[in-house]
């Protein structure tokens, strides 16, 4: 008789996948969702390829640049402010900005469409499941954006639009408020300040809240040993179970758990290598093919061994954890071919007829806790929009002066202003 004893831990990035599996919702009554989960299996193969390759190549390109860190990032929350910015994108930056989101065979209302059914299909998929999209768009006050930008944004994006006066000391609280609001205070601070040269920035924030369908035993959760990459070990909360109502795949190489929320239509999938076959060479395989292979390949223990004596003594743990994770992700993205968008080079007049305007960076702030109840997770992201001519010049900042004749090039006064007073 064999005995699998697997304790398994979440590599890094929170998956979220729909199930094929028809099963009854918390209230028992499946009609409720029938609408729902129709657009949700409606959204166009292309734009859930696009999202697939793109999270893949996302994560890959942090790990690569981070490889001793823990990484969590929301690939759905990046996609989607960038989509939104990729609308005010023309010729090279908008070829450049398509290859890197995989768009090449979409056209900009076929993304914009397809987005606008996966948002709708996604805040309301569960009772026990809370999911909820908000994207927002703040422009300085005076900064000219074209209409229609601004409206594909409030109607394929669910955009609020905002004008603000970014001078304003308290206008960074304004839109971290906002965020706070719409992550359930998750993700505070994500805006530090406001650059004079900064006129726009396009937020997406991403809140998700679900239940284990097969929740843990509190009782049941112990000190156990896990094992780091450097050989060394640490003791941590492992939340155990029989593991028997899950679905997995086993391979040569690793373990992987399926494990659903609520109406078993939102999962989180959990791989672990094992052997001479670590961490960094599983992600190196990750690809879309591999991945949608793997996802195809879940089946029940009762399944995958052939005599239930086989499977009687089967073990199952995963440790308690929480992460918070921030990062700017101007380097990964110029390394995936997006490059000409943040530089004053970029050809973004589809938004605006300013020149030159180019993103200052995208940045995601990210937070997750995977207790026995279940998962709480929060993004997230925003691309600051720069401009090298502000439209106004307000002197509310230390600056160095002179008073200078300019027929004889000569320097009269010279100074520097930190505290400025008149009496």
């Amino acid at each position: 008789m064999r005995k699998f004893c697997v304790s398994l831990i979440l590599i890094g990035i929170l998956i979220l996948g729909c199930s094929s599996k028809t099963t009854s919702p918390g209230n028992g009554n499946n009609d409720d969702y029938s609408k729902v989960d129709s657009l949700a299996y409606s959204v166009d193969e292309e734009l859930t390829s696009a999202n697939l390759k793109f999270a893949l190549k996302i994560f890959n390109k942090i790990e690569e640049q981070n490889s001793n860190e823990n990484i969590f990032i929301s690939p759905l929350s990046l996609s989607i402010a960038l989509a939104m910015t990729y609308n005010g994108a023309l010729e090279g930056t908008y070829e450049a900005m398509s290859t890197t989101l995989e768009f090449q065979n979409m056209s900009l209302d076929e993304v914009n469409e397809e987005f606008l059914k996966l948002i709708k299909s996604l805040q309301r998929c569960d009772s026990k499941v809370e999911l909820s999209i908000a994207n927002s768009i703040w422009i300085r006050d005076g900064f000219p954006v074209k209409p229609d930008f601004i409206e594909r944004n409030e109607n394929f994006y669910l955009s609020q639009v905002s004008n603000l006066d970014f001078n304003l000391p308290n206008a960074p609280d304004i839109i971290n408020t906002w965020v706070e609001e719409n992550t359930n205070g998750k993700i505070t601070d994500l805006i530090q300040q406001i650059s004079p040269d900064e006129m726009m920035f396009l937020i997406n924030a991403l809140y998700f809240k679900g239940q284990w369908k097969f929740q843990f035993d509190e009782a049941d959760t112990e000190e156990d040993i896990f094992h780091l990459s450097d050989e060394t070990t640490k003791t941590v909360l492992m939340m155990k179970s029989s593991g028997k109502d899950y679905k997995y795949y086993f391979d040569n190489n690793f373990s992987a758990v399926r494990m659903p929320y609520g109406r078993d239509k939102v999962s989180m999938y959990v791989f672990l290598p094992g052997g001479e076959y670590n961490l960094d060479d599983f992600i190196a395989s990750i690809d879309a093919e591999n991945w949608n292979n793997w996802m195809n390949s879940f089946d029940s223990l009762a399944n995958i061994f052939e005599y239930e004596e086989e499977y009687e003594c089967f073990e199952f743990g995963l440790p308690k954890f929480k992460l918070e994770y921030e990062k700017e992700l101007n380097d990964a993205l110029i390394a995936l071919g997006m490059g000409i968008a943040f530089n004053p080079s970029a050809n973004f007049g589809g938004m605006s007829d300013v020149k030159p305007l180019w993103i200052n960076y995208v940045k995601q702030k990210a937070f997750i806790e995977v207790n026995e109840q279940g998962s709480e997770a929060a993004a997230a992201t925003v691309v600051s929009m720069t401009s090298g001519i502000p439209p106004n010049f307000i002197v509310n900042r230390p600056f160095f002066f002179v008073i200078r004749d300019d027929r004889s090039e000569t320097i009269l006064f010279m100074g520097k202003i930190l505290d400025p007073s008149y009496e």
